[in-house]
């Protein structure tokens, strides 16, 4: 899973959302008992928080990110509003606070050489781009990859923009919004899948874990791109074939359902896995099919329903008591 050791001190900003989790979790496999000391993490405020594997860790404010912090270090990048902030926010105080959370590590950049940097972009960029969706979560996004490309360019360090689509795997969060956490949600409560989009949904997948492997070791590697890449998975399913995947790996008798679709259109969120497969051939980095991501989705989900309806419980005999 690991190429080599790794020797650099790791800095990463937004660790406790889904890839970050997951960043942790790789982190600690790797470097063992200790690894905390090894990791400085930055939120948007200071506190502790519990990592994947039960360890407490420290975030510290974003905004005492200084150039010592990320001088010689592995630097992840995933701090950002979410895109569903700009609806809430508007869109002046969404690019604004986003503009912000950057100038805080360009800051630190501009008086440092770290290893390398990989900042967490999206596929929103690319449509952005294309101008085929000017939403300001894509327009944030590129102008994102822009400022750390050309700072990464002028200042001779690697810089790695991944364009993230869509992934599966242990340690998602907010599970209704992604369509692999509510058909899992959905069999394993009511035993059947209800799809409720009216035309094709097109999507291709990447497990967190290939993300964050080929992210750490091309970083500690000091493999960089001149250009935004995409990070996307191999196989094109349309939201048919993800139910039907999810009730094979649950067994027993799961409906999938579904109203006829518009066939004169379709929705395709897709990135260009060529892309993703250079980056593993060039790390001998061998990728996670389909059945295995949900299988690990599941595990992960069907866990972590045991452990909060067992939390549920202890409380509930506490009460009684």
């Amino acid at each position: 899973m690991f190429a080599g050791a790794l020797t650099a001190p790791v800095v990463i900003t937004g660790p406790t959302g889904w890839i970050g989790s997951a960043f942790l979790a790789l982190l600690a496999a790797r470097l063992g008992p200790g690894w905390q000391r090894r990791v400085t993490l930055f939120a948007s405020s200071a506190r502790e928080h519990i990592a994947p594997d039960g360890s407490t860790v420290s975030l510290r404010g974003l905004d005492t990110l200084r150039p010592a912090d990320v001088e010689g270090a592995i630097v992840v990048h995933l701090a950002y509003l979410t895109k569903e902030k700009a609806e809430q926010l508007g869109e002046r105080q969404f690019t604004d606070t986003n503009l912000a959370i950057d100038d805080h590590l360009l800051a630190a950049l501009a008086d440092a050489t770290p290893k390398a940097v990989f900042v967490a972009s999206s596929g929103a960029a690319a449509l952005a781009e294309r101008g085929v969706d000017r939403h300001p979560y894509g327009m944030c996004k590129l102008r994102q990859e822009d400022r750390f490309l050309t700072w990464g360019a002028r200042a001779g360090v690697p810089v790695l923009a991944g364009r993230i689509f869509n992934i599966a795997g242990p340690y998602i969060n907010k599970v209704e919004s992604y369509a692999i956490g509510s058909f899992i949600s959905q069999a394993l409560t009511r035993g059947r899948i209800q799809i409720d989009a009216p035309l094709p949904v097109f999507r291709s997948f990447l497990h967190v874990h290939d993300l964050c492997t080929l992210v750490l070791n091309a970083l500690d590697q000091q493999v960089g791109r001149p250009s935004a890449f995409d990070l996307c998975g191999a196989e094109v399913l349309e939201m048919s074939d993800v139910a039907q995947v999810v009730a094979a790996q649950i067994g027993g008798a799961i409906e999938v359902v579904r109203a006829p679709v518009d066939l004169g259109r379709a929705s395709a969120y897709l990135g260009d896995f060529t892309q993703t497969k250079m980056l593993g051939m060039a790390l001998e980095h061998r990728f996670a099919a389909f059945d295995a991501q949900i299988g690990d989705t599941l595990g992960w989900l069907q866990a972590s329903h045991a452990t909060i309806q067992k939390t549920v419980q202890d409380e509930t005999n506490c009460a009684s008591a």
